[in-house]
């Protein structure tokens, strides 16, 4: 069963994503992101390459091999922990680490991912599943992480991951905390981007409707939406 999908952002007035891009500056609350991510009790997150990279050494590629690694999912045991999942098809994120606060990473990857990124994963005790040929099938990746006994999955972006999740219909949940900021200028990403010709396959998501809000400090606004998704 796949896990229920709670898609968490933080948002300027005018719907832009980057936060340090944000007038004026310094109008998120202390510990804001983590008490509500606290509340939504998730067991696991996940989240795409770039937001990934900042918990990593870089793309500086694992050592050379001749390892023949086979293309089987590397997973921990069901039920085990909390999981921090990342995205990235291409093999390309050297992680250091085989956790990220005590939550154990898994990598989602594509089978032409080069053996040489799979056994430096295998190497540093990093966890791996394949969800696809050459390109990320994401309904896969939910099935597969139901598997683990994984009942909420929290996305924690960014915009481009959180824009893939939403047009494959896969989003049971918004969960936005709207700031009193303004970007107030074009070209920074929304808190939904995707590059695709507009509702060519029809778009997804039927309805929103609104299940709570609440006033918090420095007068945030956090939004909560139940999403009705056409399944694709």
């Amino acid at each position: 069963m796949r896990p229920r999908l709670i898609c968490h952002m933080t948002s300027s007035v005018d719907g832009r994503a980057l936060v340090p891009l944000w007038h004026p500056a310094d109008v998120v609350p202390e510990g804001l992101w983590e008490t509500a991510r606290a509340r939504l009790g998730a067991d696991a997150s996940i989240m795409g390459r770039v937001t990934a990279l900042e918990y990593t050494l870089g793309t500086s590629p694992y050592p050379e091999t001749t390892e023949t690694v086979e293309r089987v999912d590397h997973l921990p045991e069901p039920g085990l922990g909390k999981y921090q999942i990342a995205i990235d098809p291409g093999g390309s994120l050297v992680w250091g680490r085989s956790d990220i606060d005590g939550a154990a990473i898994i990598v989602v990857v594509a089978e032409s991912t080069s053996d040489r990124y799979l056994a430096g994963l295998r190497a540093e005790g990093v966890h791996y599943l394949f969800a696809g040929a050459s390109e990320i099938d994401l309904g896969l990746v939910l099935d597969k992480l139901g598997s683990l006994g994984i009942q909420r999955l929290y996305l924690d972006g960014g915009p481009a991951t959180s824009g893939r999740f939403l047009h494959a219909g896969l989003i049971d949940e918004i969960s936005l905390l709207l700031l009193p900021a303004l970007d107030g200028y074009t070209g920074a990403p929304a808190i939904f981007e995707y590059k695709g010709e507009r509702d060519k396959p029809p778009f997804p998501v039927t309805k929103l409707k609104l299940t709570s809000n609440e006033v918090l400090d420095g007068g945030v606004l956090w939004l909560r939406y139940e999403l009705d998704n056409i399944r694709q």
